[in-house]
């Protein structure tokens, strides 16, 4: 279909079965990489990907998912904190986005260091919104609304133009795309075509 795909996980390539997060993009990618998250026995990476966009600027993504457990805030903080130092270490002058599932809400108490340099797209455009209207889990899977799925743009480099829920229905046949809903945001450089 014309991605590349960068595919990062704990197991080892000779396993049958792989568990890990993906980035599938249409851009060039300039290059690639990927770091563990703490506590390592979660077996939980964090992917990077720098890609040529829009007008054939350098734009940062990175792509994530967290520890899952309801209690799990502790755990997932260190994860934050663990991509957050490898966003440091990476990121040079590109801006940068951060995508993924974070099993919490945005505003989330274990999210809390992304608030200084990271805006949640979802809540810019759509401030009102209700949980049934925002929820990332599929209803059909899951019976208590919540958004877990993210898409953080970096403040003052980014704007988020639009966002909206996909998957939000099965196909003819019944079948859903996945327990989650997809997350499509747009977004713009802040110093690029049509900014303030």
């Amino acid at each position: 279909m014309g991605y590349r795909s960068h595919f990062v996980t704990t197991d080892p390539p000779s396993q049958k079965r792989r568990y890990g997060i993906a980035l599938l993009t249409r851009d060039v990618v300039l290059e690639d990489g990927e770091t563990l998250l703490h506590p390592l026995e979660d077996h939980r990476t964090a992917g990077f990907a720098r890609v040529l966009a829009g007008d054939h600027r350098p734009l940062n993504l990175y792509f994530t998912h967290l520890y899952w457990a309801p209690d799990g805030a502790a755990t997932r903080s260190q994860q934050l904190a663990d991509l957050l130092a490898y966003v440091a270490a990476t990121a040079g002058d590109a801006p940068s986005v951060i995508v993924g599932d974070f099993n919490a809400d945005a505003d989330a108490p274990e999210l809390a260091a992304l608030q200084p340099s990271w805006q949640d797209a979802w809540t810019l455009l759509h401030p009102d919104a209700g949980p049934d209207a925002s929820s990332t889990l599929n209803p059909a899977y899951f019976t208590v609304p919540a958004r877990v799925d993210h898409v953080f743009v970096e403040r003052d480099r980014l704007r988020p133009l639009a966002a909206r829920l996909l998957f939000v229905d099965p196909d003819v046949d019944g079948v859903w795309a996945s327990d989650h809903r997809g997350l499509l945001v747009r977004f713009g450089f802040v110093d690029g075509p049509g900014a303030p």
